[in-house]
């Protein structure tokens, strides 16, 4: 080291004197610049961090924080703001954090699923023939027959017939797919039913064209509102379960999917999802397949499971039939019917996803963790029609 700085003077009175340093005088003066740089980068680093976590607690910190410097003529004190980069990465930070402790105080995790991953509740679907208008596809045969006539030429009929029998050739096609979001639940259930448009209007007139209005038959009047009571007592649940006590201040997405055949099969792999909890109900057709914690750790040894959880989270298997077979073991599916739990018809299934699992140290699964719930969608058979409903937490309350 006293070499080195010896070489860098001898450097510096060459620069002063215009003589020549040696190769070894100069090698050694870069090395003094070199580490002047680090360590002036390195000072730099420690007081951006310091800063930024000052600014973490305290948003206005970086703002308002001054370098007071003395005036001894004005006595005046003078304020110095720190960088402007490091005060906006000091907000999004805490800006973060509210985010994080708003999701948290929210997203606590229901004393329904202390000891399991799924619950279910019956809701018997009302009208159901009213929701099968909700998975037909509209052919020109019914729209001719809502405006009371028939194709009335030849080349009519025959459009007709054409687009009859393609329709008849499509046995698996997704029909509609309709999104709410919501913070309460009747809203959100009114709104469902607006937009899967389940009633037509019908016109009626008193005395002339001009008074015309659009009203529901008072028949359709009574069954829209007993639909509507029934997706408000689902939605409801949903929130008493995803927020708690604080159901009233949560935002959720409904969403509604008809569909024909194999479109219906929306994850037919066993998986598990990236959410707290997620409601799931079919109003027409079958619902989903899962498998509760209890009959997954049923007879199983301190931690096996009969669900494969590392092939859940790491197979790398493009075909399903076969991951299905690795993930949970067709031995373990086939021992009496009961591993494999299938929903039916207006079962509101709640099914605790990943955000909610119990925290495991280095990885270690026993009988006891409570994991996110695995489940599947059903088996369809060409031509069958499903109308499943799906409620979730948006992300940001």
């Amino acid at each position: 080291m006293h070499s080195t700085a010896f070489a860098s003077v001898r450097v510096v009175k060459c620069i002063t004197t215009k003589t020549k340093a040696t190769t070894m005088e100069r090698a050694a003066a870069i090395r003094i610049i070199y580490w002047c740089i680090v360590l002036h980068l390195s000072l730099l680093q420690i007081i951006g961090i310091a800063s930024f976590q000052l600014g973490r607690h305290d948003p206005g910190f970086l703002y308002r924080k001054s370098i007071t410097t003395s005036n001894a003529r004005t006595g005046r004190k003078h304020d110095v703001a720190l960088s402007p980069l490091l005060a906006a990465l000091s907000s999004i930070a805490a800006e973060n954090d509210q985010q994080q402790q708003q999701q948290e105080k929210y997203y606590q995790r229901h004393a329904i699923f202390q000891n399991t991953n799924a619950a279910s509740k019956s809701f018997p679907i009302p009208h159901p023939e009213i929701w099968r208008k909700f998975a037909t596809p509209t052919t020109t045969e019914e729209s001719n027959r809502d405006n009371h006539s028939s194709p009335s030429s030849f080349w009519e009929q025959l459009v007709s017939s054409i687009q009859l029998g393609a329709n008849s050739q499509k046995q698996n096609q997704l029909v509609n797919d309709i999104t709410v979001q919501f913070d309460d639940a009747e809203t959100g259930a009114q709104e469902l039913v607006e937009q899967c448009r389940l009633f037509t209007q019908h016109r009626h007139s008193d005395d002339d064209d001009d008074n015309k209005q659009s009203t529901l038959l008072p028949e359709n009047t009574m069954m829209e509102r007993e639909i509507t009571r029934h997706l408000t007592d689902v939605l409801s649940y949903f929130k008493s379960i995803a927020g708690d006590s604080n159901s009233d201040n949560i935002k959720c997405q409904a969403r509604i999917v008809s569909s024909i055949g194999k479109n219906g099969i929306k994850c037919p792999r066993w998986h598990a999802d990236h959410v707290p909890v997620r409601l799931v109900m079919s109003i027409i057709g079958p619902g989903c397949d899962y498998i509760p914690h209890e009959v997954e750790v049923i007879g199983s040894s301190a931690i096996a499971r009969l669900v494969d959880r590392n092939a859940l989270n790491t197979l790398d298997e493009d075909d399903t039939r076969i991951a299905n077979d690795i993930i949970v073991p067709p031995n373990n599916v086939n021992t009496g019917g009961t591993v494999v739990t299938s929903a039916k018809e207006g079962d509101a299934v709640l099914l605790m996803g990943r955000a909610w699992e119990d925290s495991l140290s280095e990885g270690e699964v026993t009988n006891s963790s409570i994991l996110a719930a695995v489940h599947r969608s059903p088996v369809l058979s060409p031509g069958q029609e499903r109308i499943l409903l799906t409620v979730d937490l948006v992300s940001s309350p």
